[in-house]
């Protein structure tokens, strides 16, 4: 819808409509991120918000074992491996099984849409 409708639809006051045809953007087509895009969004941020989580997302932007986390953060084991599940039940990381070990890797689908979505705000 153009803002220009959704203006008058508002009831806006002339002012309003002033601001915007000063900026030339009455024909400007408005569009609403579906809900589900904006669920996922707010998920994402969910999940990030956690350092433990953060933290292990920026060192598996190469391959890295659980004990390897373990040692690097100095957190326990079982702790690390909460926060990996965490991680990959997102969609943030990557998990590879080789002989009885665990390799997880960021998987860059996710963190390249939400870089996506973040920089349309400053256009």
């Amino acid at each position: 819808m153009k803002a220009g409708e959704v203006l008058k639809r508002a009831k806006a006051p002339k002012e309003v409509f002033d601001f915007y045809r000063e900026q030339g953007r009455l024909e400007e087509e408005i569009t609403l991120p579906s809900d589900e895009e904006i669920n996922e969004i707010a998920s994402l941020f969910k999940c990030l918000a956690n350092p433990v989580r953060l933290k292990l997302l920026l060192l598996l932007s190469k391959p890295h074992c659980v004990c390897m986390l373990s040692y690097l953060t100095g957190l326990d084991i079982t702790l690390i491996s909460h926060h990996l599940a965490k991680l990959k039940m997102c969609g943030l990381v990557k998990v590879k099984s080789k002989a009885r070990i665990r390799i997880y890797k960021t998987d860059t689908r996710k963190i390249k849409h939400l870089i996506t979505v973040l920089t349309s705000l400053l256009k």
